[in-house]
């Protein structure tokens, strides 16, 4: 007779469809028993109701829930009807002194924490390489040079952690080289390994720093690199060279890492949500994002049930990367009851430090799109 399939539903993050749990999302969360919750503009009304959503995800998940989004500034704020324009990542890089991103930091920590996030997915550490190419990051990228890369994005997460917030640099590895846009097909990066390790890999390296940075956190592209894959296609949240060797081995990341969205078009074009689930966690990955669909999320929770049980995904690789989860969370700040008065202060402090930054920016940086390139290069 079969073992009963170890808990699977803790390596998942999930997005829900609105601002409220009604009974359908109630039942999805109960079957899934997610390790996160992803939060985008759909789950967004007002600061309040906010942090009540956040409030009865743990009520049902438990203290310890990982609740994130996407707030790097600029295009992507999740909270912008709220918040108002923040500088992007090129904006306050292009200001040369790191004082601006650690202060973003700061109070994007607290922005987030009041509302009952305790993850961002952010900073963004991929490289500004490709000009006049939308592969969705030119203009959330640092600069072009990894050790301006590594001195801004570390002083946004260090910022932003002194708060209680955890970050996660992302999109590993090579990602600003890439050709197109993850959200609808596949990208390629066609750097070569000595590009790919000396530079690309150099902003991660910094902010591990031998696990004494304040990196705990890694989100995996989806691009094919073509230096570690010639054949195959093979997106990099399922590639053993990218995971085990350069990642895990090479800069000897012991955190936690995360994939990108599943249902992004890189995946579904190349396989199935569950095979991508299944080969993401058979790859070391510890938690896997399917931000969207619950059709999707309930594939990927099914095809990685059913890999643990026939033991395809193993109770060795999986306690590890519990453990690797239970260290993070070590780490977290706990959740706080939403205050209007200190809300309404804390809005005041960033629009304010906002309006300092655009004031102090070229009038062509005060407004970017996916074309630009950071500290001032188009």
């Amino acid at each position: 007779m079969p073992k009963p399939a170890p808990e699977v539903g803790a390596h998942f993050f999930i997005g829900i469809p609105g601002p409220d749990l009604d009974p359908p999302t109630r039942a999805l969360l109960r079957t899934v028993r997610p390790g996160g919750v992803i939060l985008f503009g759909r789950n967004v009304r007002t600061a309040a109701r906010l942090a009540r959503l956040t409030a009865r995800l743990r009520d049902l998940l438990g203290e310890d829930l990982l609740v994130c989004l996407d707030h790097e500034g600029g295009r992507v704020n999740r909270l912008k009807d709220l918040t108002g324009a923040v500088p992007s990542a090129p904006q306050l890089a292009h200001l040369g002194d790191e004082r601006f991103a650690r202060e973003h930091g700061r109070l994007t920590g607290r922005l987030l924490r009041e509302v009952g996030v305790n993850v961002n997915l952010a900073p963004v550490l991929d490289l500004w390489l490709r000009p006049g190419v939308d592969n969705s990051v030119p203009d959330r990228c640092w600069s072009h040079d990894p050790r301006a890369v590594a001195r801004f994005a570390d002083a946004f997460l260090r910022g932003m952690q002194s708060e209680g917030v955890l970050g996660c640099g992302k999109h590993f590895l090579g990602y600003g080289a890439a050709d197109k846009d993850p959200h609808q097909v596949l990208p390629r990066v066609n750097r070569s390994a000595r590009e790919l390790e000396r530079e690309d890999l150099r902003p991660y390296a910094d902010l591990w720093d031998g696990g004494k940075g304040p990196l705990r956190m890694i989100m995996l592209s989806h691009a094919h690199l073509r230096a570690y894959h010639r054949g195959r296609l093979t997106p990099a949240c399922v590639s053993p060279k990218l995971m085990g060797g350069i990642l895990r081995q090479r800069l000897g990341f012991q955190g936690v890492t995360i994939t990108d969205d599943l249902e992004m078009g890189a995946i579904t074009r190349t396989m199935t949500v569950g095979e991508a689930a299944v080969g993401c966690l058979r790859n070391g990955v510890d938690l896997v994002l399917i931000c969207h669909t619950a059709k999707a999320i309930r594939e990927g929770h099914r095809a990685a049930f059913a890999a643990a049980r026939k033991g395809r995904l193993t109770d060795r690789l999986l306690a590890e990367s519990r453990a690797r989860l239970a260290g993070l969370r070590e780490d977290l700040a706990p959740a706080k009851a939403f205050s209007p008065r200190r809300w309404e202060a804390l809005l005041g402090e960033i629009r304010r430090f906002a309006a300092r930054v655009f004031a102090r920016l070229p009038d062509r940086l005060k407004v970017m799109d996916a074309r630009w390139g950071p500290i001032g290069e188009e």
